[in-house]
C-alpha cells in the first residue's frame, strides 16, 4: 500500500467509524501536550564488528540506546468515551560513534510524521487507541580517513499502524503507544507522560 493510499485511510476511517457516534453526542476539543521516551536499537555493536572484519583493526564504539519524543495533539470528543485524536510527533537524534586507528564514522537518525487515531476510554480514566501513521525517518553518516570527513545524509518515508493503552487522570495522561514501520524502517515504542488543555 503506498504512501496516499495510507493517508486517505487514516483520513477516512475515523469519519466512518464516528458516523452514528456523533450523533450520539457531541464533544469538545482539547489540545495536549506529551513528552516521552522510546528505546531504538541502532545495531551498532553489529556495524563495529562488520568495520573491525573490514579493517583488521580493534574499533570501539559509543551508542544511544533510545531517543526522546515529543509530541502536540488535538482531540474531539465523539461521544462520552471515545475521541478522534491527531498528533504531530519528532524525536531527538540517536547516535553511534565508531574510533578505529587513523579514521572514525558516526551515525544519527531521528524521525519526525503525523499520526490519527481513535481512542476508547472507560469511567475509570483507562483508554486504548487505534490508527495510522505517516512518518519519516532522517538519517545522517559521516566518516573521517586522515583529516578528510565525508558526509552522506538520506531520509525514508512510511506509514503504519498505531495501537496504545493508558490512563488519563484529569487533565494528566500516562501512556504507551507503539508505532509499526517508522519511516517503513523501524518500530519506536514510546512511554510517555501529557498535559491536556
Amino acid at each position: 500500500m503506498n504512501i496516499i493510499k495510507k493517508l486517505l485511510l487514516i483520513i477516512t476511517l475515523p469519519i466512518l467509524v464516528s458516523g452514528p457516534l456523533k450523533a450520539a453526542d457531541q464533544g469538545q476539543i482539547k489540545i495536549g501536550i506529551e513528552g516521552g521516551f522510546s528505546p531504538v536499537d541502532l545495531e551498532a555493536e553489529k556495524t563495529a564488528q562488520e568495520i573491525a572484519n573490514a579493517a583488521g583493526s580493534t574499533v570501539t564504539v559509543e551508542y544511544d540506546t533510545g531517543f526522546f519524543v515529543g509530541r502536540i495533539f488535538a482531540e474531539y470528543g465523539l461521544s462520552q468515551n471515545v475521541d478522534i485524536e491527531v498528533g504531530i510527533f519528532g524525536t531527538s537524534d540517536a547516535s553511534a560513534t565508531y574510533k578505529l586507528s587513523g579514521a572514525s564514522a558516526s551515525e544519527s537518525y531521528n524521525a519526525d510524521g503525523i499520526d490519527m487515531s481513535i481512542n476508547f476510554k472507560n469511567e475509570d480514566g483507562y483508554f486504548g487507541k487505534v490508527g495510522m501513521h505517516s512518518s519519516t525517518i532522517n538519517g545522517n553518516a559521516s566518516v573521517t580517513i586522515g583529516g578528510t570527513r565525508y558526509i552522506v545524509t538520506a531520509s525514508r518515508d512510511g506509514a503504519g499502524p498505531v495501537l496504545g493503552a493508558g490512563w488519563q487522570d484529569d487533565e494528566v495522561r500516562y501512556s504507551i503507544t507503539h508505532y509499526s514501520d517508522v519511516g517503513d524502517t523501524t518500530d519506536m515504542t514510546v512511554f510517555s507522560v501529557g498535559l491536556l488543555f
